[in-house]
Protein backbone atom coordinates (compact mmCIF):
# COMPACT_ATOMS: atom_id res chain seq x y z
CA UNK A 1 0.00 0.00 0.00
CA UNK A 2 1.41 3.63 -1.11
CA UNK A 3 1.58 6.16 1.01
CA UNK A 4 1.34 9.85 0.70
CA UNK A 5 4.49 12.24 2.00
CA UNK A 6 3.96 14.83 4.59
CA UNK A 7 6.87 17.78 4.47
CA UNK A 8 8.00 20.71 5.06
CA UNK A 9 8.84 23.03 2.77
CA UNK A 10 10.86 26.32 2.97
CA UNK A 11 11.26 26.65 6.33
CA UNK A 12 7.56 25.82 7.08
CA UNK A 13 6.12 23.98 9.93
CA UNK A 14 3.54 21.84 7.72
CA UNK A 15 2.75 18.56 10.71
CA UNK A 16 0.35 16.25 9.47
CA UNK A 17 -0.46 12.93 9.77
CA UNK A 18 -0.95 10.27 7.20
CA UNK A 19 -3.21 7.45 7.15
CA UNK A 20 -2.76 4.20 5.36
CA UNK A 21 -5.61 1.74 4.13
CA UNK A 22 -7.97 1.42 1.51
CA UNK A 23 -10.82 3.08 3.72
CA UNK A 24 -8.29 5.79 5.13
CA UNK A 25 -9.09 3.62 8.94
CA UNK A 26 -5.97 2.99 10.66
CA UNK A 27 -5.03 -0.57 10.58
CA UNK A 28 -6.21 -2.85 13.55
CA UNK A 29 -3.92 -4.94 14.88
CA UNK A 30 -5.31 -7.63 16.78
CA UNK A 31 -3.08 -10.56 18.79
CA UNK A 32 -3.12 -14.25 17.09
CA UNK A 33 -4.37 -16.29 20.39
CA UNK A 34 -7.90 -15.03 21.85
CA UNK A 35 -7.68 -16.50 25.36
CA UNK A 36 -4.53 -16.82 27.81
CA UNK A 37 -2.80 -19.61 28.55
CA UNK A 38 -4.85 -20.56 31.01
CA UNK A 39 -8.13 -20.47 29.72
CA UNK A 40 -9.74 -17.53 30.98
CA UNK A 41 -11.04 -14.19 29.46
CA UNK A 42 -7.84 -11.61 30.68
CA UNK A 43 -10.66 -8.86 30.25
CA UNK A 44 -12.72 -10.27 33.01
CA UNK A 45 -13.49 -7.93 35.39
CA UNK A 46 -12.10 -4.83 33.50
CA UNK A 47 -13.98 -1.76 32.38
CA UNK A 48 -15.45 -2.08 28.96
CA UNK A 49 -13.90 -0.15 26.05
CA UNK A 50 -16.16 2.96 24.86
CA UNK A 51 -16.68 2.93 21.49
CA UNK A 52 -14.84 5.52 20.13
CA UNK A 53 -17.24 9.14 18.91
CA UNK A 54 -18.26 9.27 15.12
CA UNK A 55 -16.04 11.82 13.46
CA UNK A 56 -17.71 15.50 13.40
CA UNK A 57 -17.68 17.48 10.09
CA UNK A 58 -15.90 20.96 10.76
CA UNK A 59 -18.28 23.53 11.68
CA UNK A 60 -17.68 26.74 9.93
CA UNK A 61 -15.64 26.04 7.07
CA UNK A 62 -15.95 25.18 3.22
CA UNK A 63 -12.96 23.44 1.33
CA UNK A 64 -13.93 23.99 -2.29
CA UNK A 65 -10.74 24.84 -4.40
CA UNK A 66 -7.88 22.46 -5.08
CA UNK A 67 -4.84 22.94 -7.06
CA UNK A 68 -2.31 19.98 -8.76
CA UNK A 69 1.20 20.84 -8.89
CA UNK A 70 3.95 19.06 -10.36
CA UNK A 71 6.25 22.00 -11.05
CA UNK A 72 3.64 24.82 -11.69
CA UNK A 73 0.48 25.08 -10.18
CA UNK A 74 -3.11 24.06 -11.93
CA UNK A 75 -6.28 24.57 -10.87
CA UNK A 76 -8.32 20.93 -10.66
CA UNK A 77 -10.92 22.63 -8.24
CA UNK A 78 -12.99 25.61 -8.08
CA UNK A 79 -16.45 26.73 -6.19
CA UNK A 80 -16.93 22.83 -4.98
CA UNK A 81 -16.83 21.15 -8.39
CA UNK A 82 -14.03 19.57 -10.28
CA UNK A 83 -11.91 21.85 -13.16
CA UNK A 84 -12.50 20.05 -16.67
CA UNK A 85 -9.68 21.23 -19.56
CA UNK A 86 -10.83 24.44 -20.61
CA UNK A 87 -10.23 26.05 -16.96
CA UNK A 88 -6.21 24.11 -16.84
CA UNK A 89 -3.56 26.22 -17.45
CA UNK A 90 -1.03 23.35 -17.90
CA UNK A 91 -0.92 19.31 -17.95
CA UNK A 92 -0.63 16.79 -14.97
CA UNK A 93 1.34 14.14 -16.22
CA UNK A 94 1.11 10.20 -14.49
CA UNK A 95 4.11 8.85 -12.98
CA UNK A 96 5.46 12.08 -11.46
CA UNK A 97 4.90 13.11 -7.79
CA UNK A 98 2.08 15.67 -7.19
CA UNK A 99 1.03 18.22 -4.21
CA UNK A 100 -2.25 18.69 -3.80
CA UNK A 101 -3.27 21.95 -1.79
CA UNK A 102 -7.05 22.11 -0.69
CA UNK A 103 -7.93 25.82 0.16
CA UNK A 104 -10.21 26.23 3.70
CA UNK A 105 -13.04 29.18 3.52
CA UNK A 106 -13.92 30.48 7.15
CA UNK A 107 -17.42 31.60 6.31
CA UNK A 108 -17.71 34.22 9.20
CA UNK A 109 -14.55 35.36 10.47
CA UNK A 110 -16.23 36.88 12.82
CA UNK A 111 -17.35 34.07 15.14
CA UNK A 112 -14.74 32.04 14.21
CA UNK A 113 -12.38 30.50 16.80
CA UNK A 114 -8.92 28.72 15.55
CA UNK A 115 -8.23 25.67 15.51
CA UNK A 116 -7.36 22.38 14.75
CA UNK A 117 -9.33 20.86 11.49
CA UNK A 118 -8.43 17.51 10.16
CA UNK A 119 -9.24 16.35 6.29
CA UNK A 120 -9.62 13.59 4.87
CA UNK A 121 -8.62 13.30 1.06
CA UNK A 122 -9.57 10.13 -0.82
CA UNK A 123 -8.37 9.20 -4.04
CA UNK A 124 -10.42 6.91 -6.38
CA UNK A 125 -9.03 4.74 -9.72
CA UNK A 126 -10.76 3.45 -12.59
CA UNK A 127 -10.13 0.29 -11.47
CA UNK A 128 -12.74 0.48 -8.28
CA UNK A 129 -9.59 1.08 -5.55
CA UNK A 130 -8.88 3.83 -3.41
CA UNK A 131 -6.61 5.30 -1.34
CA UNK A 132 -6.80 7.94 1.39
CA UNK A 133 -4.66 10.08 3.83
CA UNK A 134 -5.53 12.40 6.71
CA UNK A 135 -4.11 16.40 7.07
CA UNK A 136 -4.07 18.42 10.17
CA UNK A 137 -3.58 22.47 9.54
CA UNK A 138 -4.23 24.96 12.39
CA UNK A 139 -6.94 27.24 10.70
CA UNK A 140 -6.96 31.08 12.09
CA UNK A 141 -8.11 32.81 8.38
CA UNK A 142 -9.02 31.75 5.11
CA UNK A 143 -5.93 30.04 3.40
CA UNK A 144 -4.32 31.92 0.96
CA UNK A 145 -2.42 30.26 -1.94
CA UNK A 146 0.93 32.42 -1.53
CA UNK A 147 1.38 31.12 1.84
CA UNK A 148 1.85 26.88 1.93
CA UNK A 149 1.08 26.84 5.78
CA UNK A 150 -2.54 27.77 5.05
CA UNK A 151 -3.74 25.16 2.85
CA UNK A 152 -4.04 21.28 3.24
CA UNK A 153 -1.05 19.58 1.54
CA UNK A 154 -0.93 16.35 0.06
CA UNK A 155 2.10 15.29 -1.65
CA UNK A 156 1.36 11.76 -4.10
CA UNK A 157 3.79 9.53 -5.02
CA UNK A 158 4.10 8.73 -8.42
CA UNK A 159 2.60 5.42 -8.18
CA UNK A 160 -0.53 6.65 -7.33
CA UNK A 161 -0.74 9.71 -10.13
CA UNK A 162 -2.51 7.91 -12.72
CA UNK A 163 -5.09 8.55 -15.64
CA UNK A 164 -8.45 8.46 -15.08
CA UNK A 165 -7.95 9.15 -11.04
CA UNK A 166 -10.53 11.32 -9.02
CA UNK A 167 -10.37 12.91 -5.94
CA UNK A 168 -12.99 13.28 -2.87
CA UNK A 169 -12.29 15.99 0.20
CA UNK A 170 -14.16 16.04 3.99
CA UNK A 171 -12.95 18.11 6.43
CA UNK A 172 -13.20 17.35 10.68
CA UNK A 173 -12.99 18.74 13.48
CA UNK A 174 -10.48 17.11 16.08
CA UNK A 175 -12.02 17.41 18.86
CA UNK A 176 -15.91 17.00 20.27
CA UNK A 177 -16.13 20.34 21.71
CA UNK A 178 -18.57 21.32 19.18
CA UNK A 179 -20.53 17.95 19.45
CA UNK A 180 -23.65 19.42 20.31
CA UNK A 181 -24.19 22.11 18.07
CA UNK A 182 -25.89 21.88 14.70
CA UNK A 183 -24.70 19.88 11.39
CA UNK A 184 -23.32 22.26 9.08
CA UNK A 185 -25.29 23.04 6.05
CA UNK A 186 -23.69 22.48 3.53
CA UNK A 187 -20.93 20.32 5.04
CA UNK A 188 -17.42 21.08 5.07
CA UNK A 189 -16.94 17.85 1.45
CA UNK A 190 -15.81 18.26 -1.94
CA UNK A 191 -16.91 18.12 -4.59
CA UNK A 192 -20.57 19.79 -3.92
CA UNK A 193 -21.20 17.73 -6.84
CA UNK A 194 -20.25 15.30 -9.91
CA UNK A 195 -16.57 13.92 -10.06
CA UNK A 196 -13.69 15.66 -9.53
CA UNK A 197 -11.10 14.50 -11.78
CA UNK A 198 -7.42 15.21 -10.96
CA UNK A 199 -7.11 15.19 -14.71
CA UNK A 200 -3.93 13.50 -15.19
CA UNK A 201 -2.71 12.71 -18.82
CA UNK A 202 -1.97 9.15 -20.29
CA UNK A 203 1.50 10.59 -20.61
CA UNK A 204 4.94 8.85 -21.32
CA UNK A 205 7.31 11.83 -21.18
CA UNK A 206 10.80 11.35 -21.15
CA UNK A 207 14.38 13.72 -21.37
CA UNK A 208 17.57 11.73 -22.64
CA UNK A 209 20.77 13.82 -22.19
CA UNK A 210 24.23 12.91 -22.81
CA UNK A 211 26.94 15.12 -20.86
CA UNK A 212 30.42 15.90 -22.54
CA UNK A 213 33.18 16.47 -20.06
CA UNK A 214 35.52 19.08 -22.27
CA UNK A 215 39.00 19.41 -21.66
CA UNK A 216 40.27 22.70 -22.77
CA UNK A 217 43.75 22.78 -24.23
CA UNK A 218 45.55 26.28 -25.77
CA UNK A 219 49.24 25.62 -26.02
CA UNK A 220 51.86 27.37 -23.99
CA UNK A 221 49.07 27.46 -21.15
CA UNK A 222 48.28 25.36 -18.06
CA UNK A 223 44.77 24.52 -18.49
CA UNK A 224 42.17 23.00 -16.27
CA UNK A 225 41.17 19.59 -16.70
CA UNK A 226 37.75 18.13 -17.62
CA UNK A 227 35.36 19.07 -15.00
CA UNK A 228 34.68 15.70 -13.09
CA UNK A 229 31.14 14.54 -13.80
CA UNK A 230 30.31 12.79 -10.80
CA UNK A 231 27.64 11.27 -9.10
CA UNK A 232 26.90 14.02 -6.96
CA UNK A 233 27.22 16.10 -10.14
CA UNK A 234 24.93 14.38 -12.24
CA UNK A 235 21.97 13.72 -9.90
CA UNK A 236 22.17 17.59 -9.17
CA UNK A 237 21.49 18.02 -13.18
CA UNK A 238 19.13 15.63 -13.13
CA UNK A 239 16.96 16.66 -10.84
CA UNK A 240 17.10 20.74 -12.00
CA UNK A 241 15.86 19.48 -15.37
CA UNK A 242 13.13 17.03 -14.27
CA UNK A 243 11.73 19.03 -11.50
CA UNK A 244 11.51 22.36 -14.72
CA UNK A 245 9.91 20.19 -17.04
CA UNK A 246 6.83 18.01 -17.51
CA UNK A 247 8.94 14.85 -17.84
CA UNK A 248 8.22 11.30 -15.60
CA UNK A 249 12.05 10.26 -16.00
CA UNK A 250 15.07 12.24 -17.16
CA UNK A 251 18.38 9.89 -18.30
CA UNK A 252 21.81 10.96 -18.47
CA UNK A 253 24.31 9.09 -19.52
CA UNK A 254 28.07 11.04 -19.23
CA UNK A 255 29.91 10.74 -22.61
CA UNK A 256 33.84 10.18 -23.19
CA UNK A 257 35.87 13.14 -22.45
CA UNK A 258 36.97 15.66 -25.44
CA UNK A 259 39.33 17.97 -26.12
CA UNK A 260 38.63 21.16 -27.57
CA UNK A 261 41.89 23.41 -28.83
CA UNK A 262 40.52 26.35 -30.02
CA UNK A 263 40.32 29.99 -28.52
CA UNK A 264 36.69 30.02 -26.32
CA UNK A 265 36.45 33.94 -26.56
CA UNK A 266 33.33 32.56 -28.54
CA UNK A 267 32.02 29.43 -27.18
CA UNK A 268 30.20 28.73 -31.54
CA UNK A 269 33.09 26.42 -32.45
CA UNK A 270 33.06 24.63 -29.65
CA UNK A 271 29.10 24.06 -30.22
CA UNK A 272 29.98 23.61 -33.90
CA UNK A 273 32.33 20.53 -33.04
CA UNK A 274 29.73 19.25 -30.56
CA UNK A 275 27.25 18.89 -33.18
CA UNK A 276 29.28 17.33 -35.19
CA UNK A 277 30.63 15.00 -33.03
CA UNK A 278 26.62 13.08 -32.69
CA UNK A 279 27.36 10.37 -34.77
CA UNK A 280 31.02 9.94 -33.42
CA UNK A 281 28.77 9.12 -30.23
CA UNK A 282 26.45 7.05 -31.35
CA UNK A 283 22.95 9.08 -29.94
CA UNK A 284 19.35 9.29 -30.99
CA UNK A 285 17.82 12.27 -32.31
CA UNK A 286 16.03 12.71 -28.95
CA UNK A 287 19.05 12.86 -27.33
CA UNK A 288 20.52 16.49 -25.81
CA UNK A 289 24.18 17.00 -25.98
CA UNK A 290 25.40 19.17 -22.92
CA UNK A 291 29.03 19.92 -23.22
CA UNK A 292 31.05 21.13 -19.53
CA UNK A 293 33.71 23.04 -19.50
CA UNK A 294 36.69 24.97 -17.78
CA UNK A 295 37.75 27.59 -20.48
CA UNK A 296 41.33 28.05 -20.26
CA UNK A 297 41.26 31.71 -21.91
CA UNK A 298 38.22 32.79 -19.45
CA UNK A 299 35.80 32.02 -22.03
CA UNK A 300 33.37 33.92 -24.22
CA UNK A 301 32.99 37.23 -22.35
CA UNK A 302 29.92 37.70 -19.75
CA UNK A 303 28.88 34.14 -20.95
CA UNK A 304 27.96 31.38 -18.87
CA UNK A 305 26.79 29.15 -21.81
CA UNK A 306 25.19 28.86 -25.05
CA UNK A 307 23.39 26.75 -27.64
CA UNK A 308 23.73 25.93 -31.02
CA UNK A 309 20.18 26.98 -32.33
CA UNK A 310 16.44 27.43 -31.27
CA UNK A 311 15.07 24.37 -33.40
CA UNK A 312 11.23 25.51 -35.51
CA UNK A 313 9.78 22.10 -34.56
CA UNK A 314 10.77 19.04 -32.77
CA UNK A 315 11.75 17.29 -35.90
CA UNK A 316 14.17 14.42 -36.13
CA UNK A 317 15.78 16.55 -39.07
CA UNK A 318 16.93 18.87 -36.77
CA UNK A 319 19.24 16.85 -34.05
CA UNK A 320 22.01 19.06 -35.29
CA UNK A 321 20.37 21.91 -32.69
CA UNK A 322 19.90 19.64 -29.63
CA UNK A 323 23.56 20.97 -28.72
CA UNK A 324 24.36 23.41 -25.55
CA UNK A 325 26.88 23.95 -23.29
CA UNK A 326 28.03 25.56 -20.39
CA UNK A 327 30.71 26.57 -17.81
CA UNK A 328 31.41 24.42 -15.14
CA UNK A 329 31.26 26.79 -12.11
CA UNK A 330 32.58 26.02 -8.81
CA UNK A 331 28.85 26.30 -7.92
CA UNK A 332 26.49 23.61 -8.22
CA UNK A 333 23.70 26.10 -8.55
CA UNK A 334 25.26 27.97 -11.08
CA UNK A 335 26.17 24.59 -13.19
CA UNK A 336 22.40 23.41 -12.53
CA UNK A 337 20.65 26.73 -13.51
CA UNK A 338 22.32 27.31 -16.67
CA UNK A 339 22.34 23.81 -18.33
CA UNK A 340 18.67 24.38 -17.25
CA UNK A 341 18.28 27.51 -19.33
CA UNK A 342 20.51 26.50 -22.41
CA UNK A 343 18.45 23.20 -22.89
CA UNK A 344 15.80 25.21 -22.84
CA UNK A 345 16.47 26.69 -25.89
CA UNK A 346 17.11 23.44 -27.73
CA UNK A 347 13.99 22.51 -26.64
CA UNK A 348 12.99 25.75 -29.03
CA UNK A 349 12.36 28.45 -25.71
CA UNK A 350 13.68 32.06 -26.59
CA UNK A 351 14.71 34.20 -23.94
CA UNK A 352 11.91 36.22 -22.12
CA UNK A 353 12.26 39.92 -21.14
CA UNK A 354 13.23 40.83 -17.57
CA UNK A 355 16.72 42.20 -17.08
CA UNK A 356 16.57 44.10 -20.41
CA UNK A 357 19.60 42.42 -21.50
CA UNK A 358 17.79 39.53 -22.37
CA UNK A 359 18.63 39.52 -26.43
CA UNK A 360 15.95 37.52 -28.62
CA UNK A 361 12.94 37.64 -26.79
CA UNK A 362 9.58 35.65 -26.64
CA UNK A 363 7.60 38.69 -26.92
CA UNK A 364 3.85 36.03 -26.43
CA UNK A 365 5.31 35.88 -22.64
CA UNK A 366 2.33 37.01 -20.57
CA UNK A 367 3.44 38.27 -17.80
CA UNK A 368 5.00 41.06 -16.96
CA UNK A 369 8.72 41.34 -15.56
CA UNK A 370 9.06 37.71 -16.54
CA UNK A 371 7.88 36.38 -13.34
CA UNK A 372 6.41 32.83 -13.68
CA UNK A 373 2.93 34.07 -12.68
CA UNK A 374 1.56 30.53 -10.58
CA UNK A 375 3.23 29.23 -7.88
CA UNK A 376 5.55 26.32 -7.99
CA UNK A 377 6.73 22.95 -6.05
CA UNK A 378 9.62 20.98 -6.88
CA UNK A 379 8.91 17.23 -6.56
CA UNK A 380 12.57 16.53 -5.67
CA UNK A 381 13.60 19.27 -3.24
CA UNK A 382 9.81 19.55 -1.97
CA UNK A 383 10.46 23.36 -2.19
CA UNK A 384 7.77 25.80 -2.88
CA UNK A 385 8.23 28.30 -5.45
CA UNK A 386 6.22 31.37 -5.45
CA UNK A 387 4.55 32.89 -7.92
CA UNK A 388 7.23 36.01 -7.82
CA UNK A 389 9.44 34.08 -9.29
CA UNK A 390 11.25 34.79 -12.66
CA UNK A 391 11.23 32.18 -16.32
CA UNK A 392 14.28 29.90 -16.06
CA UNK A 393 14.64 31.88 -19.94
CA UNK A 394 15.75 35.14 -18.02
CA UNK A 395 18.51 36.95 -16.86
CA UNK A 396 17.10 37.39 -13.81
CA UNK A 397 16.62 35.65 -10.47
CA UNK A 398 15.82 33.20 -8.69
CA UNK A 399 14.43 31.13 -11.50
CA UNK A 400 11.80 28.51 -11.81
CA UNK A 401 9.47 27.20 -14.48
CA UNK A 402 6.29 28.85 -15.39
CA UNK A 403 3.41 27.54 -16.25
CA UNK A 404 3.83 28.93 -19.70
CA UNK A 405 7.17 27.76 -20.35
CA UNK A 406 6.22 24.16 -18.86
CA UNK A 407 3.35 23.94 -21.71
CA UNK A 408 5.76 25.54 -24.10
CA UNK A 409 7.86 22.58 -24.02
CA UNK A 410 5.12 19.91 -23.36
CA UNK A 411 4.52 19.21 -27.09
CA UNK A 412 8.28 19.15 -27.36
CA UNK A 413 8.90 16.36 -24.95
CA UNK A 414 5.81 14.53 -26.22
CA UNK A 415 6.97 14.01 -29.35
CA UNK A 416 10.84 13.39 -28.37
CA UNK A 417 9.63 10.51 -26.54
CA UNK A 418 7.65 8.73 -28.75
CA UNK A 419 10.45 8.31 -30.96
CA UNK A 420 10.95 5.64 -28.47
CA UNK A 421 8.54 3.78 -30.63
CA UNK A 422 9.56 3.83 -33.97
CA UNK A 423 10.53 1.08 -36.05
CA UNK A 424 13.06 3.34 -38.03
CA UNK A 425 16.27 2.93 -36.45
CA UNK A 426 15.80 6.35 -35.15
CA UNK A 427 17.93 7.70 -37.91
CA UNK A 428 16.16 10.60 -39.66
CA UNK A 429 16.35 10.81 -43.53
CA UNK A 430 17.83 13.11 -45.76
CA UNK A 431 21.14 14.99 -45.53
CA UNK A 432 21.88 18.83 -44.16
CA UNK A 433 24.79 20.84 -45.14
CA UNK A 434 25.40 23.12 -42.67
CA UNK A 435 27.43 25.67 -42.19
CA UNK A 436 28.14 28.52 -39.28
CA UNK A 437 29.12 32.04 -40.30
CA UNK A 438 31.02 33.13 -37.38
CA UNK A 439 31.52 36.83 -36.13
CA UNK A 440 35.64 36.66 -38.15
CA UNK A 441 33.91 36.80 -41.27
CA UNK A 442 35.51 32.74 -40.79
CA UNK A 443 33.32 30.07 -41.75
CA UNK A 444 32.65 26.29 -40.98
CA UNK A 445 30.75 23.58 -43.32
CA UNK A 446 30.14 20.00 -42.29
CA UNK A 447 26.94 17.77 -43.20
CA UNK A 448 24.93 15.71 -41.03
CA UNK A 449 21.93 13.34 -40.83
CA UNK A 450 18.40 15.22 -41.64
CA UNK A 451 15.94 17.31 -43.50
CA UNK A 452 14.17 20.44 -43.43
CA UNK A 453 10.40 19.21 -43.96
CA UNK A 454 7.43 21.59 -43.27
CA UNK A 455 10.57 24.47 -41.92
CA UNK A 456 10.41 27.95 -42.92
CA UNK A 457 13.30 28.48 -45.09
CA UNK A 458 14.61 31.85 -45.96
CA UNK A 459 13.24 34.91 -48.24
CA UNK A 460 16.71 36.19 -48.99
CA UNK A 461 19.00 33.46 -48.16
CA UNK A 462 19.79 30.57 -49.99
CA UNK A 463 23.18 28.33 -51.48
CA UNK A 464 23.49 27.64 -55.25
CA UNK A 465 25.27 24.28 -55.81
CA UNK A 466 26.84 23.53 -59.43
CA UNK A 467 28.04 20.39 -60.84
CA UNK A 468 26.98 17.31 -63.00
CA UNK A 469 22.93 18.12 -62.84
CA UNK A 470 23.48 21.93 -63.36
CA UNK A 471 22.50 24.55 -60.74
CA UNK A 472 20.56 23.75 -57.69
CA UNK A 473 19.22 25.98 -55.88
CA UNK A 474 18.53 25.38 -52.17
CA UNK A 475 16.79 26.71 -50.04
CA UNK A 476 18.08 27.17 -46.78
CA UNK A 477 17.50 27.87 -42.58
CA UNK A 478 19.19 31.11 -41.79
CA UNK A 479 18.95 32.02 -38.30
CA UNK A 480 21.66 33.59 -35.59
CA UNK A 481 22.62 31.77 -32.53
CA UNK A 482 21.61 32.32 -28.82
CA UNK A 483 24.20 34.55 -26.84
CA UNK A 484 26.24 35.45 -30.03
CA UNK A 485 26.70 36.88 -33.18
CA UNK A 486 27.38 33.44 -35.30
CA UNK A 487 24.68 32.38 -37.89
CA UNK A 488 23.82 29.19 -39.22
CA UNK A 489 22.72 28.38 -42.57
CA UNK A 490 21.00 25.08 -43.24
CA UNK A 491 20.12 23.23 -45.97
CA UNK A 492 19.20 20.02 -47.69
CA UNK A 493 21.59 18.77 -49.92
CA UNK A 494 19.77 17.36 -53.00
CA UNK A 495 22.76 15.05 -54.53
CA UNK A 496 26.46 14.23 -53.34
CA UNK A 497 28.81 16.40 -52.92
CA UNK A 498 31.23 14.38 -55.32
CA UNK A 499 28.67 15.65 -58.21
CA UNK A 500 29.11 19.30 -57.11
CA UNK A 501 32.17 21.39 -58.39
CA UNK A 502 31.19 24.84 -56.89
CA UNK A 503 28.59 26.08 -54.22
CA UNK A 504 27.85 29.79 -53.56
CA UNK A 505 25.88 31.18 -51.16
CA UNK A 506 23.90 34.06 -51.78
CA UNK A 507 22.59 36.47 -49.40
CA UNK A 508 21.10 39.49 -49.02
CA UNK A 509 21.01 42.27 -52.42
CA UNK A 510 21.83 39.08 -53.94
CA UNK A 511 25.45 38.78 -52.62
CA UNK A 512 27.88 36.08 -53.18
CA UNK A 513 30.07 34.34 -51.43
CA UNK A 514 32.34 31.10 -52.12
CA UNK A 515 31.82 28.23 -50.30
CA UNK A 516 34.78 25.90 -50.12
CA UNK A 517 33.68 22.55 -51.00
CA UNK A 518 37.11 20.71 -50.46
CA UNK A 519 36.79 21.91 -46.77
CA UNK A 520 33.45 20.42 -45.87
CA UNK A 521 33.40 18.05 -43.35
CA UNK A 522 31.39 15.17 -44.74
CA UNK A 523 29.94 13.21 -41.77
CA UNK A 524 26.58 11.52 -42.62
CA UNK A 525 25.83 9.69 -45.44
CA UNK A 526 25.42 11.46 -48.83
CA UNK A 527 22.33 11.19 -51.52
CA UNK A 528 23.27 8.51 -54.58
Amino acid sequence: MATFVMVAACGDDVTGETDVGPSGGETDETSDESESSTGEDPSEGEPEMEEPPEPLLARGVAINKFVGDQGVAVPIGEDGVGVGGEGRNAHLIANRRILIRGFIDVLDEASWTPRELKATLTLKYPDGTEESANKKLFVEEDSDEKYFATTFNWILPEELVQPGMTYEAVVYETSQDLAETAEPDPPPVFPTSGKAYVGIEDSYMKMKVGLVPIKHELEGKNCSDAPVLDENVVLRLHDELLMQNPVDEVQIEVLPEFVFTGAMTSFSPLLSALSQNRSNWGVAPEVYIYGLTIPCDGGADGVGGQAIGIPQQPIKGLAYQRVSMGRFYGSLNSTAGTFVHEVGHTQGRFHIACSGTEAGTDNSYPYDGGVIGVNGFGVIDLNFYPATYKDYMTYCGPTWISDWGWEKVYPVIQTLSSWDFDDDGGEPEGTLLIGALYPDDTEEWWTAPGNLDGLVTSHVHSLELSGQDGVIKAPVIFDKRPHDETYNIVAELPVSLDTISSIERVGEDGARFPVSVPTIKRIAAEPQ
